[in-house]
């Protein structure tokens, strides 16, 4: 349904049918932020939530690909010589297509079309998903396909190189590896998964706060670096870390977001130990003590997630918490089966009554990671 759209305007603007697509979706963090750049644990899963691309060779002689992003606008991403920066959304692509580029894969000339229904900014990871789907086109393009981690890490390297963004890697292993009906424990430091079943009983609610992030302004790499001068006086990476180290971290700020991390990852495998066991009150209960540690240890959350996780407590959602880099974007809520409705209009009362209006709420499921296929 999503991708026939797009299959039309890419007829209308080149003359020709696809002969290639690709999607990736987006990933929701469970439970583990700003942990994956210290080497700790993070238990995100894939969801249907998606960005879609179809492309056909260029038939203008051209060196160059031709993009018209249906949200985004046009481009032009040149492939002889050096293509810079541009500081928009265009970075992500160009991130990408020099990485391949700088691995002697020839990539062809072609018109792209690429759209969606992730929404952008939400935290939702809109960015690795964007990345992934222009990687896995890339490679059926070129006829060049890499394994699973090694896209995962290329389009890692693009967003530090091009978007400015110094990531670790759970946006990027999420989208790649995810799976249909499993979470996944990612151990940052092994680059190890494990498929963990989801709660029995439980539906999967995703609210936007509607306060857009942009991780590239600095907010992201400020922690990142209030995370390495943790690590930088402790002599030690915070996977290695417990909370018994923290008062040798001198400044309170520094402290405040080492003790964040150090006690996330202590929540993240508790988290895991609980899905095993389908133990969904522990569960739901290390959620909300997670969402009390990033917004006010690690001050990532604001005034919008704050009144919705809260609002989320009041209409006895088992867990929530706010999801990705923080600074805006979106809650994650368990919901029990049955409470939806109920779940959805206490939201939307509390939300509405703080004066942050509708609260748009998406119900979604565990999908499969970024593909590729020809298009007949």
């Amino acid at each position: 349904m999503l991708l026939a759209p797009l299959a039309q305007t890419l007829t209308e603007r080149s003359g020709s049918v696809p002969l290639w697509a690709a999607r990736a979706p987006g990933r929701v963090n469970l439970i583990g932020d700003h942990t994956d750049y210290s080497q700790g644990f993070a238990l995100p899963m894939g969801i249907n939530l998606y960005t879609l691309a179809v492309a056909t060779p260029s038939t203008a002689g051209s060196e160059s690909i031709r993009i018209l992003s249906t949200r985004e606008g046009e481009a032009r991403l040149e492939l002889s010589g050096e293509d810079s920066r541009s500081g928009d959304w265009t970075d992500y692509l160009r991130g990408v297509l020099q990485q391949y580029r700088q691995r002697g894969i020839q990539v062809p000339a072609m018109d792209v079309v690429i759209g969606g229904n992730l929404p952008l900014g939400a935290g939702l990871s809109s960015s690795a998903s964007v990345e992934l789907c222009f990687a896995s086109l890339i490679e059926l393009a070129s006829s060049q396909a890499l394994p699973t981690m090694e896209r995962a890490l290329l389009c890692q390297q693009a967003e530090h190189d091009y978007a400015g963004v110094p990531c670790g890697i759970l946006d990027q292993f999420a989208v790649s590896f995810a799976k249909e009906n499993r979470a996944m424990l990612l151990d940052c430091r092994e680059r190890s998964i494990q498929s963990l079943r989801l709660p029995s009983q439980l539906s999967i609610a995703i609210v936007d706060s509607r306060v857009r992030h942009e991780l590239a302004d600095g907010g992201y790499a400020a922690r990142r670096g209030e995370v390495e001068a943790a690590q930088e006086q402790l002599g030690k990476s915070l996977r290695d870390a417990s909370v018994d180290d923290l008062p040798e971290i001198t400044d309170d700020i520094i402290r405040a977001r080492a003790r964040h991390v150090i006690s996330e990852n202590d929540r993240v495998l508790a988290f895991a130990a609980a899905l095993a066991s389908d133990d969904r009150q522990t569960a739901g209960r290390l959620m909300y003590a997670s969402h009390e540690s990033l917004s006010r240890d690690f001050a990532v959350s604001c005034d919008e997630l704050d009144t919705l996780v809260e609002a989320a407590r009041e209409a006895g959602a088992p867990g929530a918490r706010m999801t990705g880099g923080g600074f805006g974007g979106s809650m994650i809520a368990f919901v029990n089966v049955g409470d939806e409705a109920e779940f959805a209009r206490l939201i939307n009362k509390r939300f509405s009554g703080a004066g942050f209006g509708h609260a748009d709420i998406r119900w979604v499921e565990a999908v499969a990671g970024a593909k590729a296929w020809k298009w007949t």
